[in-house]
């Protein structure tokens, strides 16, 4: 007579089976986007085969990014490049482990941009990820191969990270969902850092109930790792996506004034349309101005840029040939910060994030546009000019500041690319920021969308 436990461990393993054939079958069909680094599809089944796991995330595919450590691949970073005791003695990250014991299981490493931040221009040894939506175009950055991933099928989520933008950017770009824990929620142990005081981890997925289902297993402090991770109790993030968001108080800055790229046509719209679709949930809703944005982001780049150039300094000199060309000029640039701006940077940083933080005295939540573009196209993009795509993201203020985010997806550009919209709460207010992500995806179904 077969047991109990040990049908629930057979009915497992045939659900992981059949979710690992899936995430194959996709794969193989996206190949030409540029997904993956190393697909692990064979060595999944074989761990899960020698160790199964039953939890709340048995059967759940997962990408991870190339800078996040995981124990059955080499970590690359998207480089030729590999940074001494980095990270040190980590066989794979914390957020990684925690995932696995949960019973998800991973399928591949996946692309991005080299070392989080150098432009994919084709001179690094990683694949150029391409959009679905239309191949020419950006799948968004650093996290490159995690929007199209889970867009296309070839995971169920993906474990990505996000220092100004670097999760949020692809989830807008490919009509995903990415979730931006506050700083220190996750723990960032075993990945590489890119910015340390700005870096985070965190999910990108088809929805924000997948996402926080991750984010349920990821949260939690790391001590021993992550001293930047916060003692905090973690919430009930299931619960919260059964929250109804009436008379929630949401304070809307549209940031047309500093959509330095430009607007597409269609976005002042969607953005609009989006905004009633939440009235319709009940909240409240009143324009604001997000104080000293402009100098958020300045911030932002400038502690970015000292923190990264300052890892690779060393390694710039030495093999400044081995990064690729977009990833040297771009680390390099660091350069012409000094001590004196950089110090000054996170003191400025410090009395805005609280300026900031005081608009959630008189709102529950904010919106934004995540970008006021669709995805832009490869061949146009320049680490050197940027200013034909990085002016019209809005993402590195909340970098800065430190606070929660959902990246939803709202509809269309108006040649046929993705828009989000970026709902931001107050620090370690996770749930409410996922309550009305996830009322809105209830509503709507820009989520669901998928190329023809």
């Amino acid at each position: 007579m077969t047991s109990g436990t040990e049908t629930s461990k057979a009915r497992a393993l045939e659900v992981v089976e059949e979710a690992i054939e899936r995430s194959r079958k996709a794969s193989t069909e996206a190949e030409a986007l540029g997904v993956f680094v190393t697909p692990l599809h064979d060595q999944a089944l074989k761990a899960y085969r020698d160790a199964p796991r039953e939890g709340p995330l048995t059967g759940v595919t997962l990408g991870v990014k190339d800078v996040v450590f995981e124990s059955s691949a080499p970590t690359a970073a998207g480089s030729r490049v590999r940074l001494a005791d980095w990270p040190r003695g980590q066989p794979e990250a914390t957020v990684v482990s925690r995932l696995k014991r949960a019973g998800a299981v991973v399928v591949g490493k996946t692309a991005t941009m080299e070392y989080a931040l150098g432009v994919q221009d084709g001179s690094g040894p990683g694949p150029v990820s391409r959009n679905p939506w239309a191949a020419d175009r950006w799948a968004g950055g650093s996290s490159s191969g995690s929007g199209s991933g889970v867009l296309t099928g070839c995971f169920d989520a993906a474990v990505a990270t996000d220092t100004t933008g670097s999760l949020r950017i692809p989830a807008a770009y490919t009509g995903t969902t990415g979730l931006k824990a506050t700083r220190g929620r996750v723990p960032t142990t075993g990945t590489y850092p890119l910015a340390p005081s700005l870096d985070t981890v965190g999910p990108v997925a088809g929805s924000v109930e997948m996402c926080a289902r991750l984010l349920q297993v990821m949260a939690g402090p790391d001590p021993d790792g992550d001293p930047f991770t916060a003692d905090h109790p973690v919430g009930d993030y299931l619960a919260a996506l059964r929250a109804e968001p009436t008379g929630l108080r949401i304070g809307v800055d549209a940031l047309g004034d500093h959509a330095d790229a430009g607007v597409d046509p269609a976005q002042p719209e969607v953005f609009a349309r989006a905004l009633k679709d939440l009235d319709t949930l009940g909240v409240r809703r009143s324009a604001v101005s997000v104080p000293s944005y402009p100098l958020l982001n300045v911030v932002g780049n400038v502690i970015m840029l000292a923190e990264a150039h300052e890892i690779h300094h060393d390694f710039l000199a030495r093999d400044w040939g081995s990064y690729g060309k977009g990833a040297r000029w771009v680390f390099s640039a660091g350069e012409a910060v000094t001590a004196r701006d950089y110090l000054r940077a996170q003191r400025v940083r410090s009395a805005l994030s609280r300026e900031v933080d005081a608009l959630f005295g008189e709102f529950d939540l904010l919106i934004t546009p995540t970008c006021h573009l669709g995805a832009p196209e490869l061949d146009r993009m320049h680490p050197l000019d940027p200013s034909t795509y990085l002016g019209s993201m809005h993402t590195t203020a909340w970098s800065v500041t430190g606070h929660p985010v959902a990246v939803v997806p709202i509809g269309f550009t108006a040649d046929g690319l993705p828009l989000s919209m970026s709902i931001v709460g107050p620090y370690w207010h996770e749930e409410r920021v996922i309550a009305v992500a996830g009322a809105f995806q209830r509503l709507t179904d820009h989520h669901q969308q998928r190329p023809a």
